[in-house]
């Protein structure tokens, strides 16, 4: 599944460097303790995207998001937020097999450059491929 987190109200909590590295390290930490693949994200100001992938039957990307959301949360306040991080929905897009993983791994990694926050995408310390992609 490909997800779009949105921050709450339009807000740019990520613009905090010391938030951004916490909700990062929440994101993989999260990542392993629900067994769900992350082949890319992309953490920016104001929003976050990534595409991700059950391990096995069983897990689900939408409980991990869930709880993602929750605990990063509570993670921000300790960086001076207050109240919600993120938008209650998100834009999720069930990846079919005529779509191309690599192609929606390049549209998240190249968003910073699009956003004019860097020249090259491996410059932005918050946008990682991390999981290997399945091929075909």
């Amino acid at each position: 599944m490909f997800f779009t987190v949105r921050a709450y109200r339009q807000s740019r909590p990520f613009v905090n460097p010391e938030l951004a590295r916490a909700v990062s390290n929440c994101l993989l930490e999260e990542r392993t303790k629900h067994g769900i693949e992350v082949y890319a994200y992309c953490l920016l100001p104001d929003h976050l995207h990534l595409v991700a992938c059950p391990q096995e039957d069983g897990n689900d990307t939408l409980t991990f998001l869930d709880r993602f959301k929750g605990r990063s949360a509570k993670i921000s306040w300790d960086y001076g937020c207050c109240g919600r991080l993120w938008q209650p929905r998100s834009f999720d897009h069930l990846v079919r097999k005529e779509e191309s993983l690599l192609d929606i791994a390049k549209y998240i990694l190249e968003n910073p450059v699009r956003r004019g926050l860097v020249e090259r995408w491996e410059d932005y310390p918050w946008c990682r491929l991390l999981d290997p992609m399945p091929l075909g």
